[in-house]
């Protein structure tokens, strides 16, 4: 069959419908161990949330105050943001897979940490190892699973990586609504114990995921890579086409970064292209970071105690109950699946409309319930309201958040392009998490209004500033940014050889050769 993602004159021995055929499934099975390390983020989240609400957890952390609560929230994006640059340079040096090896450590030697504490400080160190491992995962993971991956399923398993964050974040919610009923401190510690599961289950499938071949061939080990190739896109096939132009392409790419090898991370401003597409990548971090769905994550607990619902088999109960409306709907599954059919465009709009409408309604119930706390009816609709903004928050921001900077970054500055968007994320969650519970406390259902107008931002940012990247390949998204001088890889056929060719020039040379075709 014809392979897709621009490479459809190449024929490539694998079936059109990947659970049909041996290679494909194989790979795509170890693809989703690899989207696992998600599920450590989203349980952290949901986990977090649900401790606020227990009473054995608070006497044993010494009754935080809101200040003391926001540290507990934040020190865990300190470890992330301390974690980003050794976790882009491990995964550079000595493969993604150790990236990923190193990040679950780090995950389950805090997990075992907070599991013990018995004082605030111990919980405190134990999150923060928490954070580091997570910011190793999220730079290996996602370079993995894009260089790994079929070159016709790239963009949609992209699109899939944070999806599985939701895995997490169902498992946390009802394990702690499961324990909460329970007087003692087991009640968080055995939430807080299951957060090891993850972590070391990575670690042990880790053996059978093959590394990186564009890593391996940048160490010299074309041999090993193309066999990689051969068995997970080919089924073996020696004479695939396919596999020898995916070969061939990587070592052009590598051949152009190694023109950039000297700038280290200055290759990141190096050209205006660069800047922009690092821009664009910290302009998404900021637009999903900053647009209010962190409250219903992190502090659901205080916002439902704001309008009344104060028991905590409730409150616990009503966080499960949105862990499933976003898992079992499939929300940022369709918003997956929809990128390629709508536009990540649209799907951007669509996501920030959807969670301006779901703001102004939660301003407005909240409003009326802090005028008349009797008044159920307003209380209730907050909850509908909070529901509809999660819905519209991962419409785009879920499956999109990893994929669309992966997609704008080229392979010369994407390990790196993601690490600045790891930096950038964490920078953003400290200064949001810590403010959060302290504005909740402090001036209530007003804090919402701050987040209206950043949404409001955030879609005249998507409109005058994103591109679309629908239908295009990787290298044709390339030529959205770069200017004249922007190395370039060109690819296609040697139609009288039918060989795939590969090739290096810039972009100013690919416009000229353009020309004379015409």
């Amino acid at each position: 069959m014809a392979a897709g993602d621009g490479t459809n004159a190449l024929s490539n021995n694998t079936h059109a419908q990947w659970w049909k055929d041996p290679g494909l499934r194989k790979l795509n099975i170890l693809i989703l161990a690899i989207i696992t390390v998600q599920i450590t983020c989203g349980y952290d989240e949901a986990v977090i949330g649900s401790f606020q609400a227990m009473k054995p957890w608070l006497s044993v952390m010494g009754n935080p105050d809101a200040s003391d609560t926001g540290l507990v929230t934040t020190v865990i994006f300190i470890g992330g943001f301390l974690g980003a640059v050794p976790g882009s340079i491990c995964s550079d040096k000595f493969g993604r897979k150790i990236g990923i090896l190193v990040g679950s450590t780090f995950t389950a030697v805090g997990s075992i940490i907070q599991t013990t504490s018995h004082s605030y400080a111990q919980f405190m160190v134990g999150r923060g190892l928490l954070g580091v491992g997570i910011s190793f995962t999220c730079i290996a993971g996602p370079s993995l699973i894009a260089e790994l991956a079929h070159p016709r399923q790239r963009g949609t398993v992209l699109g899939f990586f944070n999806t599985l964050w939701y895995v997490g974040s169902i498992v946390a919610a009802w394990s702690s609504f499961g324990s909460g009923h329970l007087q003692n401190s087991w009640s968080w510690r055995i939430p807080s114990l299951i957060q090891l599961v993850a972590p070391v289950l990575i670690a042990i499938v880790l053996r059978w995921i093959p590394e990186s071949p564009r890593f391996l061939l940048s160490k010299g080990q074309e041999e090993k890579a193309t066999a990689l190739l051969l068995k997970h896109h080919a089924n073996g096939a020696t004479d695939d086409e396919l596999v020898s132009w995916e070969v061939d392409e990587i070592k052009a790419a590598l051949a152009a970064e190694s023109m950039d090898l000297e700038l280290g991370w200055r290759v990141l401003w190096h050209t205006k292209a660069n800047l922009k597409r690092v821009a664009i990548a910290v302009a998404v971090n900021l637009l999903c970071l900053w647009c209010g769905q962190g409250i219903i994550s992190y502090y659901f607990s205080p916002i439902l105690t704001q309008v009344g619902i104060t028991d905590t088999n409730q409150q616990t109960g009503i966080n499960g109950g949105m862990q499933i409306w976003k898992f079992s709907f499939l929300v940022s599954i369709a918003g997956a699946i929809l990128a390629d059919k709508i536009g990540r465009r649209a799907l951007w709009m669509t996501s920030f409309i959807s969670m301006i409408l779901a703001n102004i309604g939660t301003v407005v119930s909240s409003a009326l319930v802090s005028k008349d706390a009797d008044n159920r009816v307003a209380a209730y609709f907050v909850i509908v309201f909070l529901f509809l903004y999660n819905a519209g928050f991962n419409i785009a921001c879920n499956p999109l958040a990893y994929a669309y900077p992966t997609e704008l970054l080229p392979y010369a500055m994407r390990t790196k392009g993601i690490s600045v968007f790891v930096l950038v994320g964490q920078a953003l969650l400290i200064v949001n998490q810590y403010v959060n519970p302290i504005a909740i406390d402090s001036i209530g259902w007003y804090y919402w209004l701050f987040y209206l107008g950043m949404l409001f931002l955030g879609l005249a940012m998507i409109y005058f500033t994103f591109p679309e990247t629908r239908g295009l390949t990787l290298e044709q998204i390339a030529t959205l940014f770069d200017d004249d001088e922007s190395p370039n890889v060109i690819e296609g056929v040697d139609l009288d050889e039918k060989q795939p060719t590969v090739s290096i020039t810039t972009v100013k040379e690919s416009k000229i050769f353009d020309d004379k075709a015409h």
